[in-house]
């Protein structure tokens, strides 16, 4: 069976259809000719994979990792970077566009601009996490499974990283679960790509000195990551996270710092709203994976005029805005962000106004 491959989806997979019926195949690349078999069949749709490479995609590149395929870590390695930054902002697009939140707007182009790529596409990752099977051997995960895939050296991990595991590997093969290898000690969640963040830093502060940012609250704000970086910027910030952790650290650093602008509350997120009284301009939102569709709902009443939404998962943002659309907010400048070279994952900024 052949099969054209027409487009990249979110999760990684390559797509195409055979009589209307969309066909998922990994490791391939838009514009591959490829002799398949169907290894699910779900009706509609279905799941494959490549026999053979009848035409290769100019849009191809050599995986750098020997173990690419087999380890579950990467899953665009096949791709060339301009193609993994280009269909990052096309999925971006797709999902707003299916969900209708793109409304009525001139241009897609006017609200979704090109991915931020990263300084670093290799060797960026600055913490890992390993896992130590029964018989010793110390990985990845085989993608979909819980079976232990070995390497030598990870691609995507900073050499730092890689010579400390190298270095530590015997000792690691007597661990029964797994362990995590970081760069450096720090607040319980830092970004992993440490060039990348810096750039996501500037943006933010780009984009919030051309609106109103007298008093900020800022929420799921971690350690601080991005509070402090605008803390000069901003003449009161408010705000908080619910890792005990991270809000230590972050007022250990306000009074080490001597910072008054600054206030830290260890808390869900729905209850920093609710001690809300007075005005806020803005409402930053940088919530884990799942989103933050309770705290979306009550966005709206404190009443700022913006809302900078920090994502790392297409769908439950487009699900979360959808929601903030309906209180009137709307979509006015987003920006995929590319944190995580040779994967199929993508962040972005997203900016909303209320007139």
């Amino acid at each position: 069976m052949n099969l054209l491959i027409e487009k990249l989806i979110y999760h990684g997979d390559g797509a195409g259809r055979i009589d209307g019926k969309m066909i998922f195949v990994p490791f391939s690349a838009p514009g591959d000719l490829l002799d398949i078999t169907v290894t699910e069949d779900h009706g509609s749709y279905a799941h494959a994979k490549i026999n053979h490479i009848l035409e290769k995609s100019p849009n191809r590149a050599e995986p750098r990792c020997p173990v690419f395929g087999v380890c579950g870590g990467c899953q665009w390695q096949h791709l060339s970077y301009e193609t993994q930054i280009d269909w990052k902002k096309k999925i971006l697009v797709e999902t707003f566009s299916r969900l209708g939140m793109l409304g009525d707007c001139v241009s897609i182009a006017d609200i979704v601009q090109p991915t931020l790529s990263s300084p670093k596409i290799w060797n960026y990752r600055n913490k890992i996490q390993l896992h130590v099977d029964s018989k010793g051997q110390v990985g990845f995960y085989r993608a979909g499974s819980k079976q232990v895939v070995e390497f030598d050296k990870c691609m995507i991990a900073e050499d730092e990283l890689n010579n400390r595991l190298n270095q530590m590997r015997e000792s690691l093969r007597t661990r029964a679960k797994g362990i995590g290898i970081r760069k450096e000690e720090g607040p319980a969640f830092s970004q992993v790509n440490t060039s990348q963040n810096e750039q996501m830093k500037k943006v933010l502060r780009s984009w919030l000195q051309e609106i109103p940012h007298d008093r900020v609250l800022e929420l799921f704000a971690g350690s601080g990551n991005f509070t402090f970086y605008l803390a000069d910027i901003i003449p009161e910030i408010i705000a908080s996270d619910i890792d005990g952790r991270a809000v230590r650290y972050a007022k250990d650093r306000i009074k080490k710092e001597q910072i008054l602008n600054v206030k830290f509350f260890c808390e869900e997120a729905h209850k920093t709203i609710l001690r809300i009284k007075d005005k806020i301009d803005v409402v930053i939102l940088d919530p884990p994976r799942k989103g933050c569709f309770e705290v979306a709902k009550l966005i709206h009443e404190i009443k700022p005029s913006h809302v900078l939404y920090i994502s790392c998962d297409p769908a439950t943002l487009s699900r979360d805005l959808k929601l903030l659309n309906a209180h009137g907010y709307k979509l006015i400048k987003s920006l995929p962000v590319d944190m995580f070279p040779q994967t199929y994952h993508i962040e972005s900024i997203n900016l909303l106004f209320k007139g």
